[in-house]
């Protein structure tokens, strides 16, 4: 029998007197019985809530799950300003002002269990989501996909790619922040913030470019992935407020609670999952490896990562 689903209903919720713009999904009738059982996710850098994590959170309210994807703060229907901020700090904040709204569920349809919420993200929400956990008890499942930290990413690239940089790099990219600050304080380009562009043009892509770019951009700028409010922007001097963040420094802290990371076997980001795998220790942790697929790829191939995650969540939250 087919499972039927509901048209995700909007939301908002405040994070850091922020409004965070969401899209609720709630099961269908026809859908299994999760008995309350919830999953805020979480989208990428450069990604809005109508991407791959709707598309994730459609897809596992399908399986009975209440799903809540939503727009990070600066980005999409998010407010905040200015636009495009990539803030790690926020970015946790707005995962647990996700699971904050669902435990307020406690009535009406969808009802929310406020003991059975779990929270899943895709990429930069792979390093943002688990950094959140760390102190948020309340998720009680932890589940990655094609995970990276952007702090890492701003200290050293992609590492093991000719993307990889050094610390004189960093240096120039934090004076060049730093000088931005300055510049917006004086009044140049009428005191707004630099912009920059995220992924390069996928009709004119550097030779050598990593995978995961190569591939981001034709994701995101073409009309497999793209999305008008996912505008390939990021504030330029956004690499100080990343620099000295690490999403999995501390990943040991979400022991005993179950984690679960997604990598693709041809990722040039599998790194990040791997070794975060070994950083979390004794902990209920596996690293689930996707054959043939890339960073990317595991963006809108759910093929072997949505019963996976499916599973997952139903033996920890239900």
């Amino acid at each position: 029998m087919a499972v039927t689903i509901t048209t995700p209903r909007p939301v908002t919720f405040p994070s850091n007197g922020i409004p965070i713009a969401g899209h609720l999904y709630t099961p269908s009738s026809s859908a299994p019985d999760r008995k309350g059982a919830a999953i805020v996710v979480g989208h990428p850098m450069n990604g809005v809530k109508e991407q791959t994590a709707g598309l994730h959170a459609r897809k596992l309210a399908e399986h009975g799950f209440v799903t809540l994807a939503f727009d990070a703060a600066y980005q999409g229907e998010s407010g905040g300003e200015p636009r495009y901020l990539e803030d790690p700090a926020q970015r946790a904040e707005d995962a647990r002002a996700a699971v904050t709204y669902l435990t307020t569920l406690t009535e009406g349809e969808p009802k929310v269990d406020p003991k059975k919420i779990g929270a899943l993200g895709i990429c930069a929400s792979g390093g943002y989501i688990p950094f959140a956990a760390q102190t948020d008890l309340r998720m009680r499942a932890i589940a990655t996909v094609s995970a990276a930290c952007l702090g890492s990413v701003a200290r050293s690239g992609i590492k093991y790619t000719s993307a990889a940089i050094t610390a004189a790099t960093l240096t120039q990219n934090l004076n060049y922040a730093n000088a931005l600050r300055t510049e917006e304080a004086r009044g140049g380009a009428h005191g707004k913030p630099q912009l920059a562009p995220v992924m390069p043009d996928p009709h004119a892509l550097p030779p050598g470019l990593p995978s995961s770019s190569a591939e981001g951009a034709q994701y995101y700028r073409t009309p497999r992935g793209q999305h008008e409010r996912s505008v390939n922007m990021t504030v330029a001097r956004s690499v100080d407020l990343q620099a000295n963040y690490d999403s999995f420094a501390f990943v040991g802290m979400l022991a005993p609670r179950p984690l679960l990371m997604v990598v693709g076997e041809k990722a040039d980001t599998a790194y990040f999952s791997e070794e975060a795998f070994k950083r979390a220790g004794n902990g209920a942790v596996e690293l689930f490896v996707v054959e043939g697929k890339t960073h990317v790829g595991l963006y809108d191939g759910l093929e072997e990562s949505l019963p996976k995650l499916v599973r997952f969540f139903g033996e920890n939250l239900v």
